[in-house]
């Protein structure tokens, strides 16, 4: 895959070569998917555990799983 980048963009891809241990630009535009990727799980997680704490969660349990599931999400 080839990509093009231009702009201020580019200079922040060159700015971060000179100044990190980049071997190459794949390597700096990896690590910035895996700092966002990272970003976003740990988000995820944060919003689940804010759900928790406003009571919008119940235990699952073998006499209300039926219920449950048969449920659409939109009714939760």
């Amino acid at each position: 895959m080839t990509i093009t980048i231009h702009g201020s963009v580019a200079e922040m891809i060159k700015d971060q070569m000179v100044v990190g241990s980049y071997q190459s630009p794949e390597d700096l535009v990896y690590e910035a998917l895996e700092a966002l990727v990272k970003n976003k799980i740990d988000a995820g997680i944060n919003d689940g555990i804010a759900d928790i704490g406003a009571g919008y969660c119940m235990e699952l349990r073998q006499d209300n799983i039926k219920e449950v599931l048969s449920k659409p999400i939109s009714e939760w």
